[in-house]
C-alpha cells in the first residue's frame, strides 16, 4: 500500500490504448526505487475509469488531490481507448491544476523491458493483419514505429536475429512505466492521440 503522507510525488498513470489497460500509481521520493499500484481494467476500459481510479485510491489510503501529475499512453492503439484515455487524464489534470505527460505507447513499452533485453522488436496489434512494429534498440528512437504486415515483421525480425514481443501477448506494465516516466521529469506535453492509422471510415471513404 502507498502511504498518504506529503513527501512523495504521486503519479497517475493510465493505459486504455493496449490490450491489456490498467491504471497505475507510481510513489516517486528521495529514497531509492519507486513504490506503485496497479489496477487492471476491463476491455470496456473507458466506462470503468472513474470507478477504478477511485477504488485504486482508496485502497492505497489517498485522494485524488495527492496526485501530482497525471501520465496517459497516447498512442499507436485502440480508437476508442485512446480516445477515452487522453479525453479523462485531460479532464483530471485540468481540474487538479496538475501537469499532463502523454506518454507513447511505445515509450511505455521500452521503458517496461527489462534492463537486461537486448534487442527486440515490439509488436502491437493494428488490425487487418498488421501491426505496428518498434524497433526497440539503444541508439534507437523510442518514439518511432511502422506499421506494416505482421507475418512480413516477424520475417524481418527472424532475419536480423532478434526476439519479438507481442504487447496483446506479454504484459508489460505499460501504465507504471508512463506513470515513472512522468515522475522522472518525461516533458510530453496535452498532446492528442497518435492513432497510427485512420479510422476504417476514413479510410473507406477517404474522409
Amino acid at each position: 500500500m502507498l502511504a498518504s503522507g506529503q513527501a512523495a510525488m504521486r503519479v497517475l498513470g493510465i493505459d486504455t490504448a493496449s490490450p491489456r489497460p490498467e491504471l497505475a500509481l507510481v510513489e516517486a521520493s528521495d529514497a531509492p526505487g519507486a513504490r506503485e499500484a496497479v489496477a487492471a481494467l476491463p476491455p470496456a476500459a473507458a466506462e470503468a475509469l472513474p470507478e477504478a481510479l477511485s477504488s485504486l485510491l482508496s485502497s492505497n489510503g489517498l485522494r485524488v488531490s495527492h496526485l501530482a501529475r497525471v501520465a496517459v499512453l497516447s498512442g499507436p492503439g485502440s480508437f476508442t481507448g485512446l480516445r477515452a484515455g487522453i479525453a479523462f487524464a485531460r479532464g483530471l489534470a485540468r481540474a487538479l491544476g496538475v501537469p499532463l505527460v502523454t506518454v507513447p505507447t511505445f515509450e511505455a513499452a521500452r521503458a517496461a523491458l527489462d534492463p537486461g533485453q537486448g534487442p527486440v522488436d515490439l509488436f502491437l496489434g493494428a488490425g487487418r493483419g498488421e501491426v505496428y512494429r518498434c524497433r526497440a534498440r539503444p541508439d534507437a528512437d523510442a518514439r518511432a514505429f511502422d506499421r506494416l504486415p505482421r507475418h512480413d515483421a516477424a520475417a524481418e525480425a527472424a532475419e536480423a536475429g532478434v526476439p519479438t514481443i507481442d504487447l496483446a501477448e506479454v504484459r508489460l506494465a505499460l501504465a507504471s512505466a508512463a506513470a515513472r516516466l512522468a515522475a522522472g521529469g518525461a516533458s510530453g506535453g496535452d498532446e492528442g492521440p497518435a492513432y497510427g492509422r485512420r479510422s476504417a471510415a476514413e479510410e473507406r471513404f477517404g474522409t
